[in-house]
């Protein structure tokens, strides 16, 4: 399930970026940043009342930069995959005992627009976020004697607007200096952090699936707005000149 959700994040962040690359060929793209960061995500405000844990999981961005990175504002797109918990429970099934997994995760999506400064080996910036958060729950059933899947589904799923800000620092750790502009250039190491406002939506805590003896469960939706903080860290490529 957690494969899945990650391989919809890569799949959505090629579709976004690729037909712009093809779209400017022959052009020259300049100064673009790709970046991979791990996240912690916590709740904030109503949403921390339902769910009591941090969420974990992994970002991608992607930043475009014109006039040779010599202007101060970028745009691109931020995706990420989180999962924030899980729970196990033993459910009496046809006379047996099966195990239910159950999985929250949240894939959220934004355009991003940067500030930066043009700084050599330290480059603070601050973003503008606007998007939305995907919520939903995945549950499969198990045999326990044979470990083996028997079935699974989406349990829930819900969409929320989000909005927000953040600011960030990166830390220049590698140069790659040759003649030829395409090659890569800078590697930097990435801190930041966002708060991100999302409208309400439906979703599934720990607690929130219970087995009946019959085999089936029942859901205990909760419904809020869905704040987070994010803390990440990762790491940042910047391409200059690119020639598509």
């Amino acid at each position: 399930m957690v494969k899945r959700s990650i391989r919809l994040v890569i799949l959505s962040f090629c579709l976004f970026f690729l037909p712009n690359l093809s779209s400017n060929c022959g052009n020259i793209l300049y100064a673009q940043n790709i970046g991979l960061n791990l996240i912690l995500a916590v709740p904030q405000n109503e949403f921390s009342k339902n769910v009591k844990n941090s969420g974990i999981g992994l970002g991608g961005e992607g930043i475009y930069y014109f006039d040779n990175g010599n202007t101060p504002f970028g745009f691109g797109l931020d995706l990420g995959y989180i999962a924030y918990g899980s729970e196990n429970l033993d459910v009496p099934l046809s006379g047996v005992t099966v195990k239910l997994s159950r999985l929250n995760q949240l894939i959220n999506f934004h355009v991003l627009f940067q500030l930066t400064t043009n700084g050599e080996s330290i480059r603070p910036y601050f973003d503008l976020l606007f998007g939305g958060n995907y919520l939903f729950t995945e549950s499969k059933v198990t045999d326990e004697s044979e470990d083996k899947e028997i079935s699974s589904s989406t349990n829930i799923s819900d969409y929320a607007w989000s909005f927000g800000f953040g600011c960030g620092l990166m830390i220049k750790v590698y140069e790659h200096n040759l003649a030829d502009p395409s090659d890569l250039q800078t590697l930097y190491l990435d801190f930041k952090a966002r708060y991100l406002k999302g409208t309400e939506a439906e979703y599934l805590t720990k607690g929130s699936i219970v087995g009946n003896s019959d085999g089936t469960v029942t859901l205990f939706p909760s419904r809020s707005k869905t704040d987070l903080l994010q803390y990440q860290i990762g790491i940042s490529v910047k391409f200059d000149s690119i020639t598509i």
